[in-house]
């Protein structure tokens, strides 16, 4: 697998050792990797720029799980289309040549593109039709998809897609540049309490990857992973009161726009923010559109259904000083 020392890949990696598999890891020299060799796991020093180190890596190999991908953190647009786009390829391709029976490949909700209000977004929407309008993580995880799918298309290679929603637990709580403000003892939020919420615990998450993993590998197969698709942001904070004992005031979203907008014109105006013009709108737009995920498909074909509720896994994940704890933005 790779990604084992991230944050869906570390949850795997115990839940794969839990049944007994035997796991092999493409990891980054590290402590992480070290603590990964100590519970039995075969870890191959790379990572997915090191073509060599990837064909180690599936060498052998009868499912792969790729969970690697920059998600944030600093670098160019080039750079996160080198690591996603390019690091999948090296996987993909790898495989092929190795005989490995299947991939199970860790996308996003992030490739699809803004939606109607209220439209139900399902497996068979096209994906955004402008991701050099997005910002890099998004454009990275839209060509890597096409990529993807057409290798499962074209190839013998079986290739299962999950495209999770706002993945949280222990060691990374829910961001708060996408839930509002905490405010002395109040959280205010900018949106509306009936817009839908996409949230994937990671638990099950990885009890998505396993079960597709188990499961019969040839063809091509695309999941969008959501625990609940009815949530809505409103039912979100009514829980989120209850476990963190801090009350919610919603404002509307309209001053948020405004200021991306703001920010977008003064972006414009300096040399150096030459191109981004219409991508913070467009992200904005995004974060307060209600969007209706789909999951009936990974539900009827896999049995898959979400085990942790709401109020259990936001318990788990609100705890304060969690190891790992972060407030920074989560991609979906």
């Amino acid at each position: 697998m790779t990604g084992a020392t991230g944050f869906i890949g570390a949850a795997l990696v115990r839940r794969l050792l839990q049944v007994g598999a035997s796991v092999r890891a493409l990891a980054r020299p590290s402590a992480r990797a070290d603590e990964l060799a100590a519970r039995g796991v075969e870890v191959v020093r790379g990572d997915l720029n090191d073509a060599e180190a990837v064909e180690r890596a599936v060498t052998g190999a009868e499912v792969v799980y790729h969970t690697a991908a920059q998600v944030e953190g600093p670098g160019s647009r080039k750079d996160f289309i080198e690591t996603n786009v390019g690091g999948t390829q090296r996987v993909f391709e790898a495989c092929i040549r190795q005989g490995v029976r299947h991939v199970v490949h860790i996308s996003s909700i992030a490739v699809y593109g803004l939606a109607q209000q209220g439209e139900r977004i399902n497996e068979d929407t096209p994906f955004d039709d402008s991701p050099a309008k997005r910002d890099s993580y998004a454009q990275s995880k839209i060509e890597a998809d096409q990529y993807a799918v057409a290798i499962g298309r074209k190839t013998k290679l079986g290739v299962t897609i999950l495209r999770p929603g706002i993945v949280y637990g222990p060691g990374r709580p829910l961001p708060t540049a996408l839930l509002g403000l905490r405010l002395d003892k109040r959280h205010v939020v900018f949106g509306r309490h009936e817009q839908r919420f996409p949230l994937t615990y990671v638990e099950n998450l990885v009890d998505a990857i396993e079960l597709v993993g188990q499961g019969a590998s040839g063809g091509l197969r695309q999941y969008i992973i959501i625990d609940d698709e009815h949530l809505t942001l409103g039912e979100y904070h009514a829980v989120r009161e209850q476990v963190e004992k801090t009350p919610t005031r919603f404002f509307p979203g309209w001053p948020v726009m405004l200021t991306a907008i703001g920010v977008e014109v003064l972006m414009w105006l300096l040399p150096w923010g030459f191109g981004t013009r219409g991508v913070w709108r467009r992200h904005i737009r995004r974060a307060l559109q209600d969007r209706w995920y789909d999951t009936r498909r990974i539900r009827q074909e896999t049995g898959w259904a979400p085990k942790v509720p709401l109020r259990e896994a936001l318990e788990q994940t609100i705890r304060p000083k969690s190891p790992g704890h972060t407030d920074a933005a989560r991609r979906i």
